[in-house]
């Protein structure tokens, strides 16, 4: 795999700096 974004959980799921984890958190992808 492929880690695209790293950090606190809240700052993943409220303001990830990666489009690709924001599209992952929000069910978009994966």
């Amino acid at each position: 795999g492929e880690l695209i974004e790293h950090g606190s959980t809240e700052q993943i799921f409220t303001n990830p700096r990666e489009s690709r984890t924001e599209d992952y958190v929000t069910g978009k992808f994966g």
